[in-house]
């Protein structure tokens, strides 16, 4: 049975509970999205906005940041240099991120109702560089916005590539791990709205553009995965303090910091456990994973303007059942994205990028 288990979780060198993982994330975010994001849109209100599954479902980008810590180190260790790291990095993200930004603007006049408008030509460049909007705006000194609010995790993931990578290249993972946890508590040591020191405000602007409030995440992902590679019990404890203090870190609430918590003993259980690892590595959760990408970039607005044209079709479709349809559709889109589209942009970009990566990594 046990070797069942390994045969199941690892193929290939590809670790699939991780992929069941991703495919828990973007579940939590699309319930979150489609219940209690936006209840001035839908049409059911604030009926189910409160349900702790739907409103702390935004943690689910919490657990994205655990499994991309992990991941990039794991990444990190197959690469030469910072500019192999970094182009590697692109060619994994730009491809579906190029798909899905030209599908929405293209389909924004279609999803009309989608609540945050109907995007301007220029709001396509801040995903497709991965620079969030305010930065445009201060260098442009005018408004821009984005074409989904999801990305700005993208803009948080892009900063810890290259703060971690170059950390890492330059220094050792030791450094690299232990810097973004000191970003992370400079981050929450300035923040504390009755401290006075010099420097306070730019030290403040510093770790605001940086992101750094979300760093622990990532550092613990990175200590979970040298967990893994030495089954050090110290390591694996260490990885859970980290992960419960990010948790405790980033946001005041209650409830945010214990299902945060939540999150991070079930990402620890996940890796320890061969069980929780088999069931993950499930077809159901790795098939979600697998399109988590281009379902996380396509899902929020496409999702809420569909039950609202639904829920006008068909007035009599109960609340709790108005998103099935629009979350379906949206899956069955991803997943042609995933599995085809995707793949064929990367093929179609390879050549100019293998050129450039030769150039670069020289």
């Amino acid at each position: 049975m046990h070797q069942e288990l390994n045969m199941n979780i690892k193929n290939e060198n590809r670790l699939y509970f991780l992929d069941g993982m991703r495919g828990i994330a973007i579940i939590m975010v699309i319930l979150y999205h489609a219940f209690s994001r936006w209840p001035e849109h839908y049409p059911y209100g604030e009926q189910f906005m409160n349900f702790p599954l739907f409103a702390y479902g935004s943690l689910g980008v919490e657990l994205f940041f655990l499994i991309s810590g992990f991941v990039i180190l794991m990444t990190l260790e197959k690469c030469t240099g910072f500019a192999d790291f970094m182009l590697r990095r692109w060619l994994r993200l730009f491809p579906a991120m190029l798909v899905c930004s030209l599908f929405v603007y293209i389909t924004a006049g279609i999803f009309y109702e989608r609540p945050m408008g109907i995007p301007a030509f220029h709001d396509i460049f801040p995903g497709l560089t991965f620079i969030e909007p305010k930065l445009y705006e201060e260098v442009f000194s005018s408004p821009w916005g984005g074409l989904e609010g999801a990305f700005w995790s993208l803009y948080v993931e892009v900063k810890f590539y290259i703060i971690f990578a170059f950390l890492y290249f330059f220094m050792g993972s030791r450094i690299a791990i232990f810097g973004l946890i000191g970003l992370c508590l400079v981050n929450y040591i300035v923040m504390q709205e009755d401290l006075h020191i010099a420097y306070l405000n730019i030290m403040r602007e510093i770790v605001f553009w940086l992101s750094a409030k979300y760093f622990g995440w990532f550092a613990a992902g990175a200590i979970f995965y040298k967990y893994y590679q030495s089954k050090n019990r110290a390591v694996l404890l260490f990885a859970i303090l980290i992960g419960l203090l990010s948790a405790f870190a980033e946001n005041p609430y209650f409830g945010i910091r214990v299902c945060g918590s939540l999150i991070v003993l079930f990402f620890a259980v996940s890796i320890i456990s061969s069980k929780i690892n088999f069931y993950l590595s499930g077809r159901i959760f790795t098939f979600t994973g697998f399109i988590s990408y281009p379902l996380y970039l396509l899902h929020e607005n496409i999702t809420v303007s569909l039950i609202i044209k639904l829920k006008r079709i068909s007035p009599a479709i109960p609340a709790i059942m108005l998103p099935v349809i629009p979350i379906s559709a949206v899956v069955l889109f991803s997943s042609i994205v995933a599995y085809y589209i995707e793949p064929l942009t990367k093929k179609i970009i390879k050549p100019g990028y293998q050129s450039f990566r030769e150039l670069s990594c020289r």
